[in-house]
């Protein structure tokens, strides 16, 4: 696998996965057997675990510390993303329309969302290309952008060496049971 970011980082999310594994009883054969492609690997639904935003050798929770998310990868190459905040503030409207400066800039900032299409463009190098046909960061609307993958157990690592906030995301994701 290409190497993006700094040394702790990649160390967390090895430690992580290993945690994930070490907590489920997963082994570290390949979630669907030890010789499907990558893409039959990471088909299937996905809880977040973790964010860490590495820029300028320092880390950050992308998301906060106990972030929430999903991810769908289909059979048939589509994808949908949530990621956000454990907590987001409560509108005092009630209404999302409605919502203050400051209760949308929260939302904004501790949320994002896409869906599109995805396809393995190296197995060797766990590279998935995602086809964004649509993005709460609108920037990437219509862009395609790749992403690291690699499977172990029921972990999933994520790497986006091409994050919204700059840096690069490493994201862990446990499979939906």
């Amino acid at each position: 696998m290409k190497r993006y970011g700094g040394e702790l980082a990649v160390a967390m999310l090895f430690v992580t996965i290993f945690s994930i594994g070490m907590m489920t009883g997963a082994s570290v054969v390949c979630a669907q057997g030890q010789g499907d492609s990558l893409a039959k690997q990471i088909q299937g639904d996905w809880i977040l675990v973790s964010a860490i935003n590495e820029q300028d050798r320092k880390n950050s929770d992308t998301f906060g510390p106990n972030p929430k998310g999903f991810l769908v990868l289909t059979p048939d190459g589509r994808f949908s993303m949530i990621m956000m905040r454990a907590s987001l503030p409560k509108f005092v409207a009630n209404n999302r329309l409605e919502g203050t400066a400051e209760e949308n800039q929260a939302v904004v900032r501790g949320s994002q969302a896409m869906f599109g299409t995805y396809k393995v463009t190296d197995e060797i190098e766990h590279t998935v290309m995602l086809h964004f046909e649509g993005c709460t960061f609108p920037n990437w609307d219509g862009q395609d952008l790749p992403r690291i993958m690699a499977v172990s157990g029921d972990a999933m690592t994520h790497i986006n060496p091409t994050a919204a906030i700059g840096g690069t995301n490493y994201l862990v994701w446990k499979r939906a049971k």
